[in-house]
């Protein structure tokens, strides 16, 4: 889910500055607005998904980038066509419909693919960062566990982890019971008074 999200934000984040820049240079409209829409953030999210997938599977195959990127390309317009031709039967028209350059069924426009081979290439440096979204998950799960299977009294693992800790506690107050008794006894030594030995008895006269 998080990678899902993260995937829908950066999607809508890169569409507005891409539809703002193309405004500017086409209108010289210096205000910069670009717009998307809010039925692109379930659209870029499983898309990046599905663009994972798609990059193990090619990196698993030793398919070098530049290949990579052609694929995912075709990917991307597999992907933008099937979701309008989805919301088109489901709300009645595309939302994005693109009315210049070379369409297809006004859901793709063919000749942004050099576009999209540019945001694949991003994409695989995207991914990256993107994934270590799980990481502090699956550390926050292993201190859990680790937290249970100490906890536990009856736990092999725990009572494993805890012994060598609890005979260090041992062996160190051994230690500083030792030399506090060996401190106190020069002291003990001390405070005894002197006394001196008794004479020897007298032998009886005979």
């Amino acid at each position: 889910m998080r990678r899902f999200l993260a995937y829908g934000v950066l999607g809508l984040g890169v569409e507005v500055v891409f539809t703002s820049v193309g405004r500017a240079l086409s209108t010289r409209d210096p205000r910069l607005q670009g717009r998307t829409y809010l039925w692109m953030l379930p659209i870029y999210g499983a898309g990046g998904l599905f663009l994972e997938r798609l990059h193990a599977r090619l990196l698993r195959r030793k398919v070098p980038p530049p290949v990579r990127a052609l694929a995912a390309t075709g990917a991307i317009f597999a992907w933008e066509y099937g979701a309008g031709s989805l919301l088109r039967a489901l709300v009645g028209e595309c939302p994005w419909k693109y009315e210049r350059g070379i369409t297809l069924g006004g859901c793709v426009r063919l000749d942004y693919a050099p576009f999209w081979y540019g945001t694949a290439l991003l994409f695989e440096l995207l991914q990256c960062e993107v994934g270590k979204l799980d990481r502090p998950r699956r550390a926050a799960v292993d201190r859990r566990a680790l937290v249970k299977a100490a906890s536990a009294p009856d736990a092999d693992a725990g009572g494993a982890e805890r012994q060598p800790a609890v005979e260090r506690r041992q062996k160190l107050r051994r230690s500083a019971d030792r030399l506090a008794a060996a401190r106190a006894a020069p002291r003990r030594a001390r405070s005894v008074p002197f006394a001196p030995a008794p004479a020897p008895a007298a032998k009886a006269s005979a």
